[in-house]
């Protein structure tokens, strides 16, 4: 019998999110201004339907992978900006192509199961497992003596069930199942939405998931000792803690929302624990969108990260993401 390795390496991607900086662009200072003061930073640069800018930091990202070679590469969700732009998708799936040999696993985001980027419906979960594949997992690597585990959430059920009653309960009893039959090992979570974002009883937003449904979500993850949950959505890096459980956000694979560069984050698993560390991708072509991010002032309300947001309401005037529209007031 195979000894099992020392470590385990995992690479993880978050929101490559195909489109995103189409999306963002065109948009006037009017717009900008309202972004900052929900927590994204961008600039005014010209409108494009170009997919080129997201497009290449996700082969830049794909092109470490090849590299490097890890064991496992996640992605972490929002893989595309909008579903029902199949252009999206299929550069995603082509850029995808560079990942063959390696173990993939892929974790819906808000965009990629959520036909108005913010409410999973029945259709969008058939669309995504027809598309993407399931929409929750796990799986397992022996590792130093003892068994990793990885558990992949669909968070969007937790962030908006409405359209789908009885899914958060559903979800919720999955990572009990899974957390509760994994052998002893490393125990790592990966979930598209952050619990919260630097306090656990914070008010519902965008950016967060509903305190009813987090309570039990973070009693769970300490329940079960989980020794890492990895998230997205913000396209900005932060790391939190529950009762012993660190809480990582990983900045974007694509275009970002703070100061962080677009790029990736490592994890190293042993049979007792796991490190992580993030790099950027180098130079991300900063000309093609007028310059990088301003870095937040003292009194940026940034930081706030969208003090007074209503959920599905991000700019906090009354409206929400079109399913499909050229330059929507968006939300990530």
């Amino acid at each position: 019998m195979d000894e099992a390795p020392a470590t385990c390496r995992l690479l993880f991607l978050a929101d490559s999110q195909i489109g995103c900086m189409a999306t963002f662009s065109g948009v006037d200072e009017a717009a900008v201004e309202r972004f900052r003061r929900r927590g994204m930073r961008v600039r005014p640069f010209p409108a494009t339907a170009s997919l080129a800018w997201d497009v290449d930091r996700y082969r830049q990202a794909v092109a470490v992978a090849a590299d490097q070679r890890p064991d496992l590469v996640v992605i972490g969700g929002d893989m595309v900006d909008a579903i029902d732009r199949p252009e999206q998708l299929e550069a995603f799936r082509s850029v995808s192509e560079g990942l063959d040999g390696i173990d993939l696993h892929l974790v819906p985001g808000n965009h990629d199961i959520c036909p108005d980027g913010v409410i999973p419906t029945e259709a969008s979960l058939a669309w995504y497992r027809a598309t993407f594949g399931p929409e929750h997992h796990v799986t397992t690597r022996p590792v130093g003596g003892a068994t990793a585990t990885l558990v992949a959430i669909n968070s969007s059920v937790l962030d908006q069930p409405r359209a789908l009653p009885g899914a958060d309960d559903a979800e919720l009893a999955f990572l009990e199942g899974a957390l509760r039959a994994a052998p002893p090992g490393p125990r790592i979570v990966v979930s598209h939405h952050p619990p919260f974002l630097e306090h656990p009883d914070e008010p519902d937003q965008y950016w967060n998931l509903p305190i009813e449904r987090r309570r039990p979500l973070l009693e769970l993850l300490a329940e079960h000792r989980v020794d890492l949950v990895l998230c997205g959505h913000r396209h900005r890096n932060a790391e939190v803690s529950y009762r012993g459980v660190p809480i990582v956000t990983s900045a974007a694979t694509g275009f970002p929302l703070g100061t962080d560069p677009p790029g990736y984050r490592t994890v190293e698993i042993t049979g007792t624990g796991v490190s992580h560390t993030y790099y950027g991708l180098g130079d991300p072509g900063w000309d093609h969108i007028g310059g990088p991010p301003e870095p937040p002032g003292r009194s940026d309300p940034g930081d706030a990260a969208g003090i007074g947001e209503h959920r599905g309401d991000p700019l906090g005037d009354g409206t929400s993401r079109p399913a499909a529209s050229d330059h929507p007031d968006d939300e990530s």
